[in-house]
């Protein structure tokens, strides 16, 4: 899981508004109550919708408490779930699971030479890759549940696979495991066994075109930087990339619709609705049939070349230690991606109006 899913809050009334906002606040302060202030660093809108899937999936609705003023709330009090709740329990050891991968995935690219080469960045993974593998494993009840251990160590050979000239399915069957443990244990978490198939199966799904969707995104910049990208690697087309996307929304909408659910409807807008906001943003408008008109394939995002690491260390702790990333439009300062705000009024990066949600 990449962090490609967002809500489109327009599109959101005001009881599921309410009901993104307590599980976003409730893994956020199961983060910290459980593994520090940093922790909160690690917070991911995917492992929010793991949360959501969680809820949704139980007889009755998760504990609620009232957390007490927040600056990313405009120093509001809000209801939200307890941290102690299974399923924020489980948003929290996704996210740093989540962190603790992509540091070991960073030490792994340097080392094999399929990244641009950087010293402090080096450095840094090395530094907070033990500390958030420890943290992710922490929760032995829910870390048990997904596997975490085993998964872990599965996503430290992804540098490995790339390097050996894989197939593109080879080189997106780690985060395909990966998330379908994650996806599967919701099922076990909540008690809801009958699930379980339908969601390992969507969550690989999931995890594999998370992927498509992040090499798709970079391909330009990794073009430029000469960094690993599973498309040129493969030879893959950006075309076929996001017809390949196309199909697996498809499979996930139609297995979503086979699961015993208590209530469907944030878990819909998140999770169809947030993929398909990530197709547009990735692949273009509409994209139902982007692919078939005539004329060229849709191009590639190109975003300008980032300044060195060392430049973007002040930006990001202003950028994400303040709060300012979950409430207003903000560029992301270590891969100069462009993120609205998760608490702002539209997090559609598809058109002015959202008119293009489908949500």
């Amino acid at each position: 899981m990449f962090g490609v899913l967002s809500p489109c809050v327009t599109h959101l009334d005001s009881e599921l508004g309410a009901q993104w906002r307590a599980h976003m606040c409730g893994v956020c302060l199961s983060l910290r109550d459980d593994h520090g202030q940093l922790a909160r660093l690690t917070t991911n809108t995917d492992a929010i919708v793991v949360s959501i899937l969680v809820d949704a999936q139980r007889q009755s609705p998760s504990t609620m408490v009232t957390a007490g003023p927040c600056a990313l709330r405009g120093m509001r009090t809000a209801e939200v779930i307890a941290p102690a709740e299974l399923s924020v329990r489980l948003g929290a050891t996704t996210s740093l699971t989540l962190a603790s991968a992509k540091a070991a995935d960073v030490v792994a690219e340097q080392r094999a030479g399929l990244a641009t080469p950087s010293a402090l960045r080096s450095r840094g993974a090395r530094f907070a890759g033990p500390r958030l593998r420890a943290k992710a494993l922490a929760d032995g009840q829910v870390a048990t549940a997904i596997g975490g251990r085993a998964l872990l160590d599965d996503l430290a050979g992804q540098a490995d696979i790339e390097l050996g000239g894989a197939s593109l399915d080879e080189i997106t069957d780690g985060a395909a495991r990966a998330a379908g443990a994650v996806f599967a244990a919701t099922a076990d978490l909540a008690g809801v066994p009958e699930n379980r198939a339908a969601l390992q199966q969507i969550g690989s799904d999931f995890g594999r075109c998370a992927h498509l969707l992040d090499a798709a995104e970079d391909l330009e910049k990794d073009r430029t930087t000469g960094d690993f990208n599973p498309l040129t690697a493969t030879g893959t087309s950006f075309e076929s990339a996001g017809q390949d996307c196309r199909r697996l929304i498809s499979a996930i909408r139609a297995a979503t619709d086979t699961l015993v659910l208590r209530d469907d409807r944030l878990l819909r807008v998140l999770l169809l609705g947030g993929l398909e906001r990530a197709m547009t943003r990735v692949f273009g408008h509409r994209t139902e049939s982007v692919f078939t008109t005539p004329g060229p394939p849709p191009r590639p995002p190109n975003r300008p070349p980032l300044p060195p690491f060392h430049r973007r260390i002040l930006p990001w702790m202003g950028v994400y230690c303040t709060g300012y990333a979950c409430c207003a439009d903000h560029t992301n300062p270590c891969n100069g991606k462009r993120h609205q705000g998760a608490c702002k009024g539209c997090n559609c990066d598809c058109c002015d109006c959202c008119d293009c949600c489908d949500c």
